[in-house]
């Protein structure tokens, strides 16, 4: 685990080449969205280093009102559209993921959105996006 950002509820870490974001209950007790939205942006750009690597949001410890806030918040986001990372939700059912899953065909995403209930799937998932993403990189450096 390496560039550890933590305050008030929310934890942003890098590990195996994931950015991960651990979100607690207690956050949005603090925060008002234009705070959410720079918290994110901020340090999602420091712990990635100027680095490509998928976004794991771990929701699995909020509610379901407050996973489809911060869902909206960070696919509506301007700031975080500038970030160009695959995002990945880990959600604490199916139901929320089935949820997540169809607002997010309703709208028009630059940036790939994908969900989980199954942490080592979504790790999987994370693995394979950053194989790929430098495999492709490397090819066309050739």
């Amino acid at each position: 685990m390496r560039n550890v950002i933590q305050f008030d509820g929310i934890k942003f870490w890098v590990d195996e080449n994931i950015i991960h974001c651990k979100l607690k209950k207690e956050f949005f007790k603090n925060y008002q969205k234009e705070n959410i939205e720079e918290i994110f942006y901020n340090s999602i750009s420091i712990v990635s280093n100027g680095n490509y690597m998928p976004i794991l949001f771990n929701l699995e410890n909020i509610s379901i009102l407050n996973s489809l806030k911060i869902f909206r918040l960070i696919s509506n986001s301007f700031q975080m559209r500038r970030l160009v990372l695959p995002r990945i939700f880990l959600v604490q059912s199916n139901n929320l993921k089935l949820l997540l899953t169809l607002k997010n065909d309703v709208s028009i995403h630059a940036v790939t959105n994908k969900f989980f209930s199954d942490f080592d799937l979504a790790i999987k998932y994370c693995e394979n996006d950053y194989t790929v993403f430098n495999n492709v990189s490397k090819q066309e450096l050739i």
